[in-house]
């Protein structure tokens, strides 16, 4: 609480001094300069004006070079230029890209709430080529706002959201947002009696010398603003359109008007800045004490001296020393109690509250250190299972590396792996997840050693430091111990879960001398490990390093050729009807001529891309190119009845498979019911509701969908009912026996009997010789593919053998 003695005295002591010191001043420099200083004060007084619309300019300069430098961040800003480049090149107002283009245009907004606040300005608004608002922020009450312009149905419609905000919202959208009239790099506009300065900067594509972006950044002048240039408070500054206080019709005041400039502002209509300065207080004063205070103060005048010099010495200089050396003391931590100030006065109750406050600091100090402490230890440890996380096992290993170099020791360390732990989560829950992970936890502590450190790294790998170990058969007997410890099943609730865990190891200095190697060998260990079918442990070797280079080689290569596209090309092998020998179509077949590799067969890459996620960016061109291609054989008059394209699971999962049909029927001009694609029956046996409805999706649009290799996977009859699928293919591994082996001649007539209970087409892969075709031809199948008729062919041999067929 604070303190309050009884009487308070030091307001009146300062007052008297004050008015001493005034009057005396006053006084004598009224008897002396009574006329001088009146005519001197108006003339300081047109001064202070002058120095304020000076002030005023001075400031409008600057923000006119802080706007202009603020906006030409868009010249060195690589990722702003093709993020707008991207808007430019794909906004369509009728067909609107809103879940590529919104997000984009949220982060050139994120972009401009940052250039804005960095340069302290009112508004930023950045316009696309054709001078349409693409998003902009304005400094509001309620603090910075962010808008991107977005459009539905053709009509545009403003997504908004403040900077504490994390979720846009739509709102009316209200064409106030234009471009600037006027090409000048700096211009004005007015609203009321506001002012605002806008600096703007257009970028153009330095190929084609067209408009890429215009930005413009205001900043806004307000009464608020403009008080706050004042030069004292009795100059009041003022924005204003009336022609009154234009500075060409200006007229100099009478002597009890206020004394007034300005400055004619260059807006498109008129704006006047104007001072004013009222010198009604200083007319008034000089008129009543010019005989009033001639007497008084001379009497005065002797008495302020001596008190002056007791009250600074007694109520003043000692009380303030007294209290600097209590903040003295504060400022060297020193806390303990200081004597107080006994003043009856403010230095009193600011002497008890200084002792009141170096109580609290110190309070405040002891909690803020049992705090750091707190969270270091919460910075250091993983919240779920209470192991050390990440941030202190790499620390850890730092030191433990430095003490095995200083020492000339081993230390190894050890990735642990739970395998298919996913599908525990996405069929118990991650509820049980977590809960299965902290029993890992508990009992991989129980059976280690207390000097050794485990921790968790995320989701639901753990790491093992092991320092100075004495031989190899220590970490083999531990890794064995730690493989072992799954053998248990583990008892959650009502679930009874059996899991394994596949560890990979690598060793200090064998495998690596820092942190980097020796995470990144343990997990290329650990990957071993998963690869030999895992529960169980690998050691980082050399001929592993191979391996990963010889993968990283390929996987180099791969990316390369889908960036550039020139190492790819396609094959066509037809699809022939067995009675009429006429070519229904072809199945569009990708291989890869790597310059540095050479010829590598799909086999090879099409699973390499797939685990990188090549295999999307891969799988557009093969659809593109193979529709293409088709539109250019029907303009030659090859008339064909469809194309076929396989599409990889991956697809189908991580991308917009509908989007890119959209995209690529649009830019070739295949009709939709040309193209047929074909998906693995593997697809549809993992996330059968998503997979259901993207088949619908894509069906909708018009193509043919059939299931490539029926007959391998594990899709169900009641399952497949339910999919809009229009046809099957045999695979190659029941057709190569046929008609010779009755387990073959079974599986394709039930596949036969299959497609015609459901009204699909039917095409046999695979088929090489005249007793397969026979056998095909009498169960009544649609279409014969295979080295029968003719292996995959360049598109140059595929005319002819059209040519020769038809």
């Amino acid at each position: 609480m604070l303190y309050r003695p009884k009487s308070f005295n030091l307001a009146n002591k300062l007052s008297f001094f004050l008015i001493v010191s005034i009057v005396m001043t006053v006084t004598i420099l009224q008897i002396y300069f009574n006329t001088f200083l009146a005519q001197k004060y108006r003339e300081q007084a047109q001064q202070r004006i002058n120095y304020t619309l000076d002030h005023f300019t001075t400031r409008v300069a600057l923000i006119k070079k802080e706007l202009r430098e603020g906006v030409l961040f868009i010249q060195d800003d690589e990722s702003f230029i093709a993020s707008i480049e991207l808007i430019n090149n794909y906004q369509d107002t009728q067909n609107y890209p809103a879940i590529l283009l919104d997000e984009e245009k949220k982060k050139i907004a994120q972009q401009l709430l940052y250039r804005v606040k960095l340069s302290l300005n009112s508004e930023i608004v950045a316009y696309d080529h054709n001078h349409d608002p693409i998003a902009y922020v304005t400094k509001t009450p309620k603090g910075y706002e962010l808008n991107v312009i977005s459009y539905t149905h053709g009509k545009p419609i403003c997504l908004s959201r403040y900077e504490n905000q994390t979720t846009y919202l739509p709102k009316p959208y209200v064409s106030r947002i234009a471009p600037p009239h006027s090409n000048a790099p700096i211009s004005y506009k007015t609203h009321a009696n506001t002012l605002t300065i806008q600096a703007n900067q257009s970028f153009k594509d330095p190929k084609t010398h067209q408009n890429l972006v215009s930005i413009t950044l205001a900043y806004t002048m307000g009464s608020a603003y403009f008080s706050s240039l004042a030069e004292g408070g009795d100059v009041n500054l003022f924005g204003s359109n009336d022609p009154h206080y234009n500075p060409a019709t200006l007229q100099t005041p009478r002597a009890d008007q206020p004394y007034l400039g300005s400055i004619a502002m260059p807006t498109p209509t008129p704006f006047y800045v104007v001072a004013r300065l009222n010198n009604h207080f200083l007319d008034t004063t000089l008129r009543e004490n010019r005989q009033t205070f001639l007497l008084l103060v001379i009497t005065i005048a002797f008495i302020a001296l001596a008190v002056s010099h007791y009250i600074l010495n007694h109520t003043l200089a000692q009380p303030l020393d007294t209290l600097m050396r209590q903040i003295q003391k504060i400022d060297q931590h020193d806390y303990t109690h200081s004597p107080a100030l006994h003043t009856n006065d403010e230095f009193q109750t600011l002497s008890h509250e200084l002792n009141a406050l170096a109580q609290t600091i110190d309070k405040r100090e002891k909690a803020l250190q049992a705090s750091q402490h707190q969270l270091e230890h919460l910075s250091n440890t993983d919240t779920l299972t209470g192991l050390a996380n990440r941030r202190l096992f790499y620390a850890s290993l730092e030191r433990a590396i430095t003490l095995a170099q200083r020492h000339n020791t081993t230390l190894a360390v050890i990735f642990l792996d739970l395998d298919d732990f996913k599908a525990i989560n996405d069929t118990l829950g991650h509820d049980i997840g977590d809960e299965l992970l902290q029993n890992v936890a508990f009992r991989l502590t129980q059976a280690l050693p207390q000097k050794n450190l485990l921790a968790r790294m995320g989701g639901d790998e753990f790491t093992l430091l092991i320092e100075d170990f004495f031989d190899i058969s220590t970490l083999l007997n531990l890794a064995k111990t730690l493989v072992h410890l799954f053998n248990t099943p583990f008892e959650l609730a009502e679930n009874t879960i059996f899991i394994t865990a596949s560890i990979g190891i690598s060793l200090f200095p064998e495998d690596g001398e820092n942190l980097v190697s020796l995470i990144k060998y343990a997990d290329l260990a650990l990957y071993q490990s998963k690869n030999k079918g895992r529960n169980t442990f690998s050691f980082f070797s050399t001929d592993l390093a191979i391996h990963l280079q010889k993968h990283n080689d390929h996987l180099h290569a791969l990316k390369t050729a889908i960036e550039t596209k020139h190492e790819f090309y396609l094959l066509y092998q037809p699809k022939v009807s067995p009675y009429t020998g006429k070519i229904m179509g072809a199945e569009a077949l990708i291989r890869w001529d790597s310059s540095t590799l050479g010829m590598v067969y799909p086999d090879r890459f099409i699973p390499l891309a797939e685990e990188s996620g090549l295999i999307i960016p891969l799988g557009e061109w093969i659809l593109h190119q193979a529709c293409h291609d088709f539109v250019h054989l029907m303009d030659e008059g090859y008339l064909l009845k469809h194309i076929s394209v396989n599409v990889s699971s991956l697809q189908l999962h991580k991308s917009d498979m509908v989007q890119t049909l959209e995209n690529v029927i649009t830019t070739t001009g295949i009709a939709s019911q040309q193209l047929e694609l074909e998906i693995t029956e593997s697809y549809l046996a993992t996330e059968q509701h998503k997979a259901l409805h993207t088949l619908q999706a894509l069906r909708t649009k018009g193509v043919d969908i059939a299931i490539d290799d029926f007959g391998t996977g594990y899709s169900s009859l009641s399952y497949l009912r339910k999919l809009p699928i229009t046809r099957l293919k045999i695979d190659k591994s029941f057709v190569d026996d046929l008609p010779f082996s009755s387990e073959s001649v079974a599986v394709v007539n039930a596949i036969i009997a299959l497609a015609k209970t459901f009204n699909l087409a039917l095409t046999a892969e695979g088929v090489e010789t005249q007793a397969q075709l026979n056998f095909l031809k009498e169960h009544q199948c649609d279409e014969i593919q295979g080295y029968y008729y003719s292996k995959p062919l360049p598109l140059e041999a595929f005319k002819t053998f059209i040519v020769n067929h038809s």
